[in-house]
């Protein structure tokens, strides 16, 4: 029985009837089974926000750092 109130899942579930899940859904707008934990993905390793930013940042100075580069060649 879903909450009153409160968007569900929507998943459809694998049982033979395929009635999708009515499980409460998080802020990625999945229940906690079907779409994963949704802030354990930014706590650490590649995903954090941090190292997302630094990621972005190095990938823009190495730009900026080949297309000088170029010009110095020419």
């Amino acid at each position: 029985m879903p909450i009153i109130g409160v968007k569900t899942c929507g998943a459809r579930c694998r049982t033979k009837g395929g009635a999708p899940c009515l499980s409460p859904g998080m802020k990625n707008g999945r229940c906690r089974m079907h779409g994963g934990v949704f802030f354990k993905r930014e706590t650490h390793g590649r995903t954090t926000l941090k190292a997302k930013a630094e990621r972005k940042c190095e990938n823009f100075l190495l730009s900026e750092m080949k297309s000088l580069a170029k010009e110095m060649n020419m």
